[in-house]
C-alpha cells in the first residue's frame, strides 16, 4: 500500500505543483497509513484471544486470581479508579495487581496509557483494554515479525516476556512461563496453540 502510494507521488509532482496537490499528497499518505493499521488491527483477534484465554479466560473483568470475577466492574471505572484499585489492592497485601482481559500490571498500564495520551477519566472498558493489548504486541514485535525481521520463534519469545500465561518458545526450559519460579505465574497455554496463531496472523496480514 505505502509503496504504491509512494510510486502515484512521485508521478504527481512530477507533472503539477501547487497547495492542491500537496494536501492532496498528505492525505493519500494518512489514508495508506490507516488502511495499513486498520488492516493490521483486524487481524489481531486469534493472537489476542489466545493471550487472553490464557490470562483471564477473555474476562475483561478478571483481576490477579480471580478470573471469573463478575463483582468488581472495572471496564465501568476510569483509568484513574483502576490505578488506584490497583495501588491498594497491593498495599492490602495481595501479590499482584494485574486485571482486565490482558491482566495489565500497574506499571505496565500506566505506562501505556502516559504513552498513548490516554486520559485517566476515560473509562477502562473493552475497547481501550483491546487497544492497549494491540500496542503491547506492537512493542513486542508484531510489524517486524510479519514483514519477516524475526523469526515467529522469537516473537513468541517476545510475547512470553510480556504475557506470563504464554510458554516459552525458545531457551531453557521451553513450554514452561518466562516467569516460572517466581510462585505466582505458569504457562497456561501450549506452544502449538501459541505459533498456530502468531503463523495465522503473518498469513491474513500484509504490510
Amino acid at each position: 500500500m505505502q509503496q504504491s502510494v509512494r510510486r502515484y507521488i512521485r508521478r504527481v509532482t512530477r507533472t503539477r505543483s501547487g497547495g492542491v496537490i500537496v494536501l492532496g499528497v498528505l492525505m493519500l499518505f494518512a489514508v495508506g497509513f490507516l488502511l495499513e493499521r486498520n488492516t493490521m488491527n483486524a487481524n489481531y483477534s486469534e493472537l489476542l484471544s489466545i493471550i487472553a484465554e490464557g490470562e483471564s479466560k477473555g474476562n475483561y473483568n478478571a483481576y490477579f486470581g480471580h478470573a471469573g470475577n463478575t463483582s468488581i466492574d472495572f471496564t465501568n471505572m476510569t483509568v484513574g479508579e483502576v490505578l488506584q484499585w490497583q495501588h491498594d489492592f497491593v498495599a492490602g497485601g495481595q501479590p499482584s495487581n494485574a486485571v482486565g482481559k490482558y491482566q495489565f500490571i500497574r506499571p505496565t498500564l500506566e505506562g501505556l496509557v502516559n504513552e498513548l495520551g490516554v486520559g485517566r477519566d476515560g473509562l477502562f472498558d473493552e475497547a481501550l483494554q483491546d487497544r492497549l493489548a494491540i500496542h503491547l504486541l506492537e512493542r513486542r514485535g508484531v510489524r517486524e515479525y510479519v514483514r519477516g525481521h524475526i523469526t515467529r520463534e522469537q516473537f513468541a519469545h517476545n510475547l512470553s516476556m510480556e504475557w506470563a500465561a504464554l510458554p516459552r518458545v525458545i531457551g531453557r526450559n521451553p513450554g514452561a512461563s518466562y516467569y516460572d519460579g517466581d510462585g505466582l505465574n505458569k504457562a497456561q497455554v501450549s506452544i502449538d496453540v501459541v505459533l498456530a496463531a502468531i503463523d495465522s496472523l503473518r498469513a491474513t496480514t500484509s504490510v
